[in-house]
């Protein structure tokens, strides 16, 4: 498994990704905190903008970050982070989704893909002036340092 992080993905991944997004079998697991992510910033959804898909959360332009898995034949992704920054200090991580294939740990990593995928975001952050934290909201707002 060789896994690729890439800021976009081709509009026809979009029958995966929104079932990635909206009907992931393991989101009842961190039930309280997409609530609590819904509630704060909105409803994610998907637009297609030349030929990529692009994720909004209400009225919110995020930041995304897509997985792929580069051993797949077909193209699409795999797990998706959406991230926005909240304050002059803060990136908040709004919405994680990991297909259940890739959730537990696989050959060549000592986590699984979600935890792959956060600590790639928190690497975008350090690269962001002024960002001293990212705030997980699906884990009772748990903040790692930048």
């Amino acid at each position: 498994m060789n896994i690729r992080f890439s800021s976009e993905t081709p509009a026809n991944s979009k029958e995966a990704l929104e079932s990635l997004l909206y009907f992931n079998p393991r989101q009842n697991s961190v039930r309280g905190g997409i609530i609590n992510s819904l509630e704060k910033f909105g409803n994610p959804r998907l637009v297609s903008v030349e030929g990529s898909l692009h994720i909004l959360v209400g009225e919110h332009e995020p930041q995304t970050l897509f997985a792929f898995d580069t051993d797949r034949d077909a193209v699409e992704p795999v797990a998706v982070a959406v991230f926005l920054r909240v304050s002059d200090e803060e990136m908040a991580l709004v919405h994680l989704a990991v297909h259940p294939d890739y959730a537990l740990k696989h050959d060549g990593a000592s986590f699984g893909l979600g935890v792959e995928l956060v600590e790639e975001v928190r690497r975008i952050c350090t690269r962001i002036a002024g960002i001293k934290r990212l705030v997980l909201f699906y884990r009772r707002e748990v903040a790692l340092r930048c």
